[in-house]
């Protein structure tokens, strides 16, 4: 603009001043802004902390173990529960029979029948239920065993997060048998039909069937003849070895009975014995993974202790920032409302004094 007197040039010299006031201003709220945030925390929580990077690897190390053996922990309670059902099961039996031993009442020994009878059934339910999935193949320390040799299978497990491994031998704890005849073939019983299916020596159905009915049958050596003498041989026991009712002729006599009471007393020292080891080795690794269980919630907690400071810290950087970033705002508001209010009284005093009001203005005051 043009410029034709000292009032003007004074005037476009403030307003020139005013401005550049205000771009300072500006300039620094700007750098003093930048300065506050790169004082905040970048991150609520430093993954990078040593302790945390420790406590987090070892908590990641533990998971995997823990998810490695969970299968096979799974194998060996199940197995471990069924030996200690099959040994109650025969123990209560065997008590009952006892019981029964010189009875005259049919009625308690009906009541025999019926109890071995379930508690063989329950029995077998609860070794072949102790089936477990361990990667592609399923795992059966207690049951799911065949005739002839009723093996089951056998594990190996994890001991220790620090690799150490052993391995479970298992045992058949149910109750099964099979008839070997004297040519050499094995009979097994089908309940379905209530027959006996002969098999080669690959155990494969050759075709031939014989019924059940049991003709004779010697405890003592235990040969037999089924089916109105088609079938003689050898009954083979697996397993606890404890029979069903009717090799024992349905406790007909006390003699009978004792055969069974004496099946069942050596079936409870088979299971104390072969069980004793799947049990313990159960133990073992049942306390060891509560072991790391432990350290996995002591890892825990000091993860969080240590996340709880680190957003403790955040919080008072932030707030510390922030504060600082109110007052810095304030002062600038200050320095700017002064700045503003000298410029504009140097800008007005170029303009001169205004004329009074009323009459004095009037006449020239």
């Amino acid at each position: 603009m043009a410029v034709t007197n000292i009032s003007d040039l004074v005037s476009a010299y403030l307003t020139q001043n005013q401005n550049n006031s205000m771009d300072s201003i500006a300039l620094i709220s700007r750098k003093l802004t930048e300065r506050i945030q790169s004082e905040r925390k970048d991150t609520a929580v430093d993954l990078t902390r040593p302790d945390y990077v420790r406590a987090d690897q070892e908590r990641g190390r533990l998971l995997a173990y823990k998810s490695k053996v969970a299968d096979e922990l799974s194998a060996m309670t199940k197995a471990k529960g069924a030996v200690e059902w099959a040994l109650s099961k025969v123990n209560t039996i065997t008590a009952l029979a006892q019981d029964t031993l010189g009875t005259t009442d049919p009625t308690k020994r009906d009541e025999l029948v019926q109890s071995v009878k379930d508690a063989l059934s329950f029995i077998n339910d609860k070794v072949k239920g102790a089936s477990q999935k361990i990667g592609y193949q399923t795992v059966n320390l207690v049951g799911d065993a065949r005739a002839p040799d009723f093996k089951t299978d056998n594990l190996y497990i994890h001991t220790s997060d620090k690799g150490g491994r052993m391995m479970v031998e298992g045992a058949y704890m149910g109750s099964d048998y099979y008839i070997k005849d004297t040519d050499g073939f094995n009979w097994t019983y089908n309940e379905k039909d209530n027959t006996y299916v002969q098999r080669d020596a690959n155990s494969n159905p050759t075709g031939e069937t014989v019924s059940a009915t049991i003709d004779s049958f010697d405890h003592d050596t235990g040969a037999i003849t089924i089916g109105g003498g088609s079938l003689s041989g050898t009954l083979v026991k697996g397993g606890i070895g404890v029979l069903e009712p009717e090799f024992y002729n349905d406790f007909a006599t006390d003699a009978d009975i004792q055969n069974a009471i004496d099946d069942m007393m050596a079936a409870a020292n088979y299971i104390k014995s072969k069980g004793a080891s799947i049990k313990a080795d159960a133990t073992i690794m049942r306390n060891t993974d509560n072991s790391i269980g432990d350290r996995l919630r002591t890892l825990n907690k000091d993860i969080d202790a240590i996340t709880r400071e680190e957003l403790d810290e955040t919080a008072a950087k932030t707030k510390a920032a922030s504060l600082k970033a109110s007052l810095v705002i304030n002062n600038i508001n200050l320095v700017a409302q002064h700045n503003t209010a000298l410029v504009q009284n140097l800008l007005d005093m170029t303009q001169g004094l205004s004329k009074a009001p009323g009459v004095f203005g009037a006449i020239g005051y």
